[in-house]
């Protein structure tokens, strides 16, 4: 295991002990990703702000229909979530024993950072640093029962479902393993859901409140639980 997933790791080690409190994190934490995706489907022409997979076919099909702005709002998007996730890195090798607390509360500055330019300018693209709040969150990840969950790459968490289901089967994996993976799955799609009714019954500066409002909660609760 390399430093910064030692880094990563590290302050979810008392989560390994405690795993209904780790999954309890993650899946809030995936929960939140969700969320976030749904707000940014329906405000950035239809991209993503934690899926990059989907926005890497939005740009390939952007300039094959040389729809230039949607090209660059899409590079915007997975340059910014590129550098979040380097940014991430950085906190998780410079906060040790605190990075969860650290990741989180930045993601929720960030997410603040969002809400002011939209408040000031109206444009979607004031939500390109959601996105790179969204590459800060995949170094918040937690091993539950050996699965390692709380990120945002859905692809990957279906995968190891696959992969895990398999091993049980054949005695090499506890039954828990996929059903962790399981469960992180649909809490992204609580989230997705969650996040496309708000915004039909309210509107998107409500909508990134109540993330911020959650991030906050989260790192409060991370950094309390390493005091």
């Amino acid at each position: 295991m390399g430093a910064v997933d030692e880094a990563a790791t590290g302050e979810s080690r008392a989560g390994t002990k405690d795993p209904f409190r780790a999954f309890g994190l993650a899946s809030a934490i995936t929960f939140v990703a969700g969320f976030i995706d749904a707000v940014g489907y329906a405000h950035v022409g239809n991209l993503y702000l934690s899926f990059m997979s989907g926005n890497t076919t939005r740009l390939g099909m952007a300039l094959a229909g040389h729809d230039y702005a949607l090209v660059v709002l899409a590079g915007a998007v997975i340059a910014s979530f590129v550098v979040g996730s380097g940014l991430g890195t950085l906190i998780v090798e410079g906060a040790a024993h605190r990075s969860l607390s650290c990741l989180l509360g930045a993601e929720a500055v960030l997410v603040a950072v969002a809400m002011a330019l939209f408040a000031a300018f109206g444009s979607a693209s004031a939500l390109v640093p959601v996105a790179a709040a969204m590459g800060m969150q995949n170094n918040a990840h937690q091993v539950v029962l050996h699965a390692d969950i709380g990120k945002s790459f859905v692809t990957g968490a279906l995968f190891s479902l696959g992969q895990s289901f398999a091993r049980a089967l054949r005695d090499r994996a506890s039954p828990r393993e996929w059903l962790v993976y399981a469960a992180s799955w649909l809490s992204f799609i609580a989230g997705v859901t969650t996040g496309a009714t708000v915004l039909l019954n309210t509107n998107l500066l409500t909508a990134l409140a109540i993330v911020f409002a959650a991030l906050a909660a989260l790192a409060l609760a991370a950094w309390r639980r390493t005091r």
